[in-house]
């Protein structure tokens, strides 16, 4: 075999693989299909305090500290919640990135940039990867292959691993709005500009800002972003756009991330929050686990499936149940008219429950507030009411 370990894209979840495993001295190639790790940019960047102690990472790649939200209803109602701490960090990350692809370069790792994953098949002793770049190409072998090349990833697919529960497709730009950055992050609710998701606006500067929107359903998501901004004039009036972005998130653990001398991690296994779609920490606590199996099962020259659902177990161990939780209450929340949003909104926008929300909302563990919310008298008569109903209609509950 040319290498130990080939690792298919080289974002956070695949770089800090490569960096673990090429520093317990194993032989690492990286393969990633732009030019250069970090862009296109296609993610909000907005992280808790604890992705970047994850990623080994200092404050030089924070831009903003959020501290509070303001959640719109559809209808007219605003929530506003926070105070008193830092909640996440919106970070440059197209530096986030670069700094895991230098640290994994640093380690021992190859890094080879442009080139497209073309071909992947088994041969005696490991996997062969062809790719190509420009007009030239290029293949290799290893003992094992790690795929982190995002939602529609070629190495799951040559697996044919099953899909994720849910996908959700985002539009999102970087903008110049005039605003004052005073650390509060504004979410926007409603079918009309957000079917089955919701907007965001994220401030990055006094005149700078993250938005977006996204929808779980066949609508194109520009199309909603567009009613965002024409439903709030006094908020996107003055927005100049910078660039734009969309994509694809992906929600929820795939139910089998491993095979044959194959794991999957990041975005490619589906380690996304089902509520906020971030997929930053647990691609990161996806990644250390993935290189420790990797290295166990190359220590003891035994890189099959079986050795390899190791991996599986040990994420669904550390964040499994919090992803369960996750997709019952947004299958709830799904099945919720606008009316029955706004009306929690109200409900909840009471000394009280503020100070419930600031006090257990984590962006990385909402499964610790929504236990809390449960004995919100009508956030918990809808999610029982919707309960009920799939199990009248055997459905199941949600997330099982």
């Amino acid at each position: 075999m040319d290498y130990d370990v080939i690792v298919v894209g080289a974002g956070p979840a695949g770089c800090t693989a490569a960096r673990l495993v090429a520093q317990a001295g194993y032989r690492v190639l990286v393969l990633e299909e732009h030019p250069a790790a970090g862009e296109p940019v296609r993610c909000a960047g907005l992280v808790s305090p604890r992705t970047l102690e994850a990623a080994g990472l200092g404050s030089d790649v924070v831009v903003s500290a959020v501290t509070a939200a303001r959640i719109h209803g559809p209808l007219g109602a605003v929530l506003s919640v926070g105070g008193g701490r830092v909640y996440a960090l919106a970070v440059d990350r197209a530096a986030f990135d670069r700094r895991l692809a230098e640290a994994a370069a640093d380690a021992g790792a190859e890094m080879v940039f442009s080139a497209r994953v073309t071909r992947l098949e088994h041969v005696r002793g490991g996997v062969r990867v062809r790719w190509r770049r420009g007009r030239s190409t290029g293949e290799g072998t290893g003992r094992l292959v790690v795929g982190a090349d995002g939602p529609n990833s070629v190495v799951a697919r040559w697996c044919g691993l099953p899909p994720p529960p849910a996908a959700v497709r985002l539009w999102a730009a970087e903008v110049e709005l005039p605003h004052t950055c005073d650390g509060t992050v504004d979410l926007f609710l409603g079918r009309a500009v957000a079917p089955g998701w919701f907007g965001w606006l994220i401030p990055v500067g006094p005149s700078r800002a993250r938005v977006g929107t996204g929808t779980a359903y066949g609508e194109a998501p520009g199309a909603c972003f567009r009613r965002l901004a024409g439903r709030y004039p006094r908020v996107f009036g003055a927005m100049r756009v910078l660039r734009t972005t969309g994509g694809v998130v992906p929600l929820g653990l795939r139910p089998k991330c491993y095979g044959e001398r194959v794991m999957v991690v990041g975005d490619a296994a589906g380690q996304v929050k089902p509520i906020s779609g971030g997929g930053l920490y647990p691609g990161l606590l996806g990644a250390r686990l993935c290189a420790r199996v990797a290295c166990e099962s190359l220590a003891s020259g035994d890189c099959s499936a079986a050795r390899l659902s190791r991996y599986q177990r040990l994420f669904e161990e550390r964040l499994g149940r919090e992803f369960r939780l996750a997709l019952r209450h947004r299958e709830v929340y799904l099945r919720l008219t606008d009316r029955d949003v706004d009306e929690i909104l109200r409900f909840l926008n009471r000394p009280y429950w503020r100070r419930v929300i600031a006090a257990w909302g984590d962006t990385d563990y909402p499964s610790l507030l929504a236990g809390r919310l449960l004995a919100a008298g009508p956030w918990a008569a809808r999610f029982w009411r919707v309960y009920e109903k799939f199990l009248r209609a055997g459905e199941g509950i949600p997330g099982e």
